[in-house]
């Protein structure tokens, strides 16, 4: 999804982003991973959780005062690098779907996060590098200083995202189930919004505040219907003992 970025515009990819929760709900209710009583309480907060979450995502991305504003989607036309950035971000969406389900497979039988997630990495490293020497002149390889950016972006990259973020994502899958990690997806374009609001000193727009109140929410929903649900099971639990 990262390529993607130099084919299509990050509007499209806080989109295909916020598509995952729900994306790995219906996946995770075809693989009966994941419970669905859709007339019960915690069902229709899960349900509506996940549309509120995903509206809010939305609002943020298209919406940005009191007067709606044309759909950012309008100004990419649709020419051939539009197609296929489209196209790796459905890729992309459908992947990470796919490792949410299968993540919580795996845990079942290699209890192991932290050297999973290694392996993961390493595999994932050799794979890339392989396909950068065929794709990528050897002129890319050469890291620019640029202020430090790049070098920062590279250990911020490394250390926090692959390094970090992958070990507690698959911690959380094991624990909780796909369907409660993926939830907090949203609150990516939310913590974006935050930072460009005051750390980049962007103006903040009523369609940006409606949004982040959307997702918190809509998250809210989502892990009061899953704390339901894990409380039902412990009851149950005790009650068979």
């Amino acid at each position: 999804m990262t390529i993607a970025l130099q084919f299509v515009s990050s509007s499209y990819e806080s989109i295909g982003i916020n598509l995952v929760p729900s994306v790995v709900f219906v996946m995770a209710l075809f693989f009966r991973q994941e419970k669905l009583k859709f007339w019960s309480i915690n069902g229709q907060g899960k349900i509506w959780g996940l549309v509120l979450s995903a509206a809010g995502a939305l609002v943020l991305v298209l919406w940005e005062g009191p007067v709606l504003l044309t759909s950012r989607l309008s100004n990419i036309q649709a020419t051939s690098d539009g197609v296929i950035g489209l196209i790796m971000i459905v890729v992309g969406v459908l992947a990470t779907s796919f490792w949410n389900i299968m993540v919580k497979h795996v845990t079942q039988f290699y209890p192991a996060e932290l050297s999973l997630s290694a392996m993961m990495s390493f595999f994932g490293t050799i794979q890339t590098a392989i396909v950068t020497v065929f794709v990528i002149s050897w002129s890319s390889w050469e890291l620019k200083w640029e202020g430090g950016l790049v070098l920062v972006t590279i250990l911020l990259g490394g250390i926090v995202v692959t390094g970090l973020s992958y070990y507690v994502m698959t911690w959380s899958i094991k624990k909780n189930g796909p369907v409660f990690t993926s939830a907090f997806n949203p609150l990516l374009v939310v913590f974006s919004f935050l930072l460009q609001t005051f750390v980049l000193g962007d103006s903040a727009h009523l369609g940006s505040i409606v949004g982040a109140v959307s997702v918190i929410f809509g998250l809210y929903l989502i892990l009061w219907a899953k704390a339901n649900d894990m409380e039902k099971k412990e009851i149950v639990a005790d009650d068979s003992v």
